[in-house]
């Protein structure tokens, strides 16, 4: 391999070129890490992953070749790849969201009817939810309270009573998470409807501009 070394001024580039010229068509031009110009036939291993000029015999510039990214610079390009399509779902579903509403709906006061109706359906499960829990909570109560009382006084408390103790128990604990379900579900209903409003709203001002 020819390398020569960027000196300084015209006469040293014309140098170069006829150097190049006598042996290639073609020289590359790079830049080393100490930040000297050099003129070669081909680049050498080590610095192919920096930027490098192609040029002809007579100086006139042929191909610009880009450095090669770095691993930081790879990522980055990969995480912003990743939020626009995060950006493009999320619009896509915003749109697609604001159609069913406008599809659904042609005035406020038919949110605030599906509303009621939605939270009152809510509302009558939340209730036969909680009369099931006070029930269970009232048979685990007594349960708790005989084998307390057996343990109290002394007396063997029969497996068959331990048995029911604990299954009531986790039934109570099951029919608790149910009703915490339950409330969150009419919680969201309120803001889903909250939000459907608004949004309507929103959208028919703009319709109307």
């Amino acid at each position: 391999m020819k390398t020569v070394r960027y000196l300084a001024g015209a006469a040293a580039t014309g140098l170069l070129l006829g150097a190049g010229a006598a042996h290639a068509g073609k020289l590359y031009k790079w830049v080393d890490d100490k930040g000297i110009t050099h003129y070669s036939e081909t680049i050498p291993a080590d610095q192919k992953d920096r930027s490098s000029t192609e040029i002809d015999k007579k100086g006139r510039v042929l191909k610009q070749n880009e450095a090669a990214l770095t691993k930081d610079q790879v990522q980055a390009i990969q995480e912003e790849r990743i939020r626009r399509k995060s950006e493009e779902k999320q619009v896509e579903e915003q749109r697609r969201r604001d159609n069913a509403l406008l599809n659904t709906y042609t005035t406020e006061s038919e949110i605030d009817d599906a509303r009621v109706r939605a939270i009152a359906g809510a509302t009558q499960a939340k209730q036969a939810i909680e009369a099931r829990y006070k029930t269970a909570l009232s048979r685990s109560t007594g349960l708790r309270k005989q084998v307390d009382g057996l343990v109290k006084t002394g007396k063997p408390v029969p497996e068959a009573v331990r048995e029911e103790l604990t299954t009531s128990e986790q039934d109570t604990a099951k029919i608790a998470g149910e009703l915490k379900l339950k409330e969150a579900e009419i919680a969201n209903l309120q803001q889903k409807y909250d939000y459907d409003r608004t949004r309507f709203k929103e959208l028919m001002a703009g319709t109307r501009r």
